[in-house]
């Protein structure tokens, strides 16, 4: 067997309803990225961002493994978010974990994809993000 797996695991949600505060709070959402990535035992290789006007950003992080991204949209108070790690070392499901943690009371609509070698299953995942508040 090779060293590396073709398989990894896709996260992608819809996080709605967020407090203006936290929306355009770029600087909490990246923080709460690099810290869900470091918990999901991902690697950050390098990162950019773009803001738009009048408000707005979009974040990608780089990883070894693969990426995260986000892009929010602060009119509608909502934001997607995706995150896709190659093998099987890493939980990117930890990742949308500490961002709606440090997002508060807001709606999210999560699904997880295992993909590649391993027949895959579509999932929505709501008990890997319950948190109270």
């Amino acid at each position: 067997m090779s060293e590396f797996q073709f398989s990894g695991r896709h996260v992608v949600a819809d996080v709605y309803d967020i407090a203006p505060e936290a929306i355009n709070d770029a600087s909490l959402i990246m923080r709460s990225l690099e810290a869900g990535i470091r918990r999901s035992g991902a690697t950050v290789c390098g990162s950019q961002m773009k803001h738009f006007e009048p408000s707005g950003f979009t974040v990608l992080y780089l990883l070894s493994e693969s990426h995260v991204s986000v892009h929010t949209y602060p009119e509608e108070r909502s934001l997607f978010f995706d995150a896709f790690t190659c093998g099987e070392k890493c939980r990117p499901e930890l990742i949308i974990e500490e961002l709606v943690a440090a997002l508060g009371d807001c709606e999210r609509h999560v699904q997880i994809l295992d993909r590649g070698e391993e027949p895959g299953v579509t999932r929505t995942d709501f008990g890997v993000i319950q948190l109270a508040g």
